[in-house]
Parts: structure tokens; sequence; C-alpha cells
């Protein structure tokens, strides 16, 4: 009976000892995203500015397609930041769009910013 006792003993000890191991971490996967409704409706023809509040897993860029529209700070890093859209008054006459692109690591997402005419 004692045998068994300790042979218990021993079993449940190497259990608690192997389930102890180092555990390999899962990785996050690479993103960013817009964590507040940039642009709902259209932004006014006289410009101004935008802020908006991002998330990010890594380092991370901000690069825009039109040069009326930025983005700053352009870059970060990881973790959640606020960043400030600025649009140029639009004296084109039209309705114009543009987009800025967030990078992180691999991974990037573009949105569609529109600015009304005058």
């Amino acid at each position: 009976m004692k045998l068994y006792r300790l042979l218990a003993i021993v079993s449940v000890m190497l259990l608690a000892v192997n389930s102890c191991q180092k555990q390999v971490p899962q990785t996050v996967p690479e993103c960013v995203t817009i964590i507040t409704e940039p642009l709902a409706s259209g932004e006014s023809p006289e410009g101004g500015l935008r802020p908006i509040t991002i998330a990010a897993s890594s380092d991370w860029t901000a690069v825009s397609n039109q040069g009326w529209i930025y983005v700053t700070p352009s870059s970060g890093g990881k973790g959640i930041q606020e960043v400030t859209i600025h649009f140029d008054p639009n004296t084109s006459g039209k309705r114009r769009e543009g987009s800025i692109t967030f990078t992180s690591g691999t991974y990037s997402e573009s949105y569609t910013l529109t600015q009304k005419k005058q």
C-alpha cells in the first residue's frame, strides 16, 4: 500500500514538473488600425486637423498619396498613440480624395479620405 502511495506521489510530481516547462510564446500578428473613426462625412474645404487614435503591434509609419493631406507624427512605436491628420485648403473647386497607408512590419492598411469642394 505504501508503495502505491509513493508511486502516486512521484507520478503527480513528474506531471507537475512537465507542466511547468517553459512554454513557447505565441507571436502577435503585425497590425496597425485606427481606433477612432477618422472621417465620417468628408472634410471641410477650408482644411484643418483631425486627431485620430491608432493601435499598432510594432513600429509603424503613415504615408499619404496626396500632397494636401499628411499625418503627424508620421511614424511611431508599438502601442496606442494619437496622431493628427492635416488637410490643406481645397482651392481646386472639385471634391478630392486621397489615402493614407499605415504600415506595421509587413502589414499595411489604407484609408480613403474625402475633402469637400468650396
